[in-house]
């Protein structure tokens, strides 16, 4: 007998090993493409900013604003279109509420089931998103048909265009945000 087997079984070893070695340069060569592609989108590791804010719902919850569930599966319907205060931020998706009529206390909604309450013209809101965050003012005017609306910022006056998807009619003390 022969030391190291027959001649069939070094081929396939040397068969084997190359095929190896191929794959560990493939996945090399991967890497190397994966870590030059991610240095163009921006330099680090993981999805750019821009992917990052697509696949990112935005949270716009805060504490003393009136919303709106608007979902008709949400406890059977039976808080369908029902208005309420958000009551505290518990998550960065989910809130307390407290509804208008029978100040029952919802606890744990998630922010998809909502939609934000606007008030009349000239009723106090919050912008709770986008370049104008933070903003405490009041609704000058509103587009339905464009949903678009015009804030009057509390401290400088001016004159802020928005979507009325980012503002909410604001109940709290406006001293508590700063204002």
């Amino acid at each position: 007998m022969r030391r190291g087997g027959s001649r069939d079984d070094r081929r396939k070893n040397e068969r084997s090993s190359y095929r190896r070695s191929e794959i560990r340069d493939d996945k090399k060569s991967d890497r190397r493409k994966d870590r030059e592609e991610k240095s163009i989108n921006g330099a680090g590791y993981g999805p750019s900013s821009k992917e990052q804010e697509r696949s990112v719902a935005v949270s716009w919850l805060t504490s003393h604003i009136r919303v709106r569930i608007i979902s008709k599966d949400y406890r059977r319907g039976k808080l369908y279109l029902k208005k309420g205060e958000v009551l505290d931020v518990v998550g960065p998706n989910t809130c307390d509420i407290s509804l208008d009529e029978s100040k029952e206390i919802i606890q744990s909604v998630h922010q998809d089931l909502l939609e934000t309450a606007v008030p009349k013209r000239g009723g106090p809101v919050l912008v709770l998103y986008g370049k104008h965050k933070g903003v405490f003012g009041y609704l000058v005017e509103r587009n339905m048909e464009k949903e678009t609306g015009v804030v009057q910022d509390a401290d400088s006056h001016e004159l802020l265009n928005v979507h009325l998807e980012q503002i909410a009619e604001y109940l709290g003390d406006p001293d508590c945000i700063g204002y």
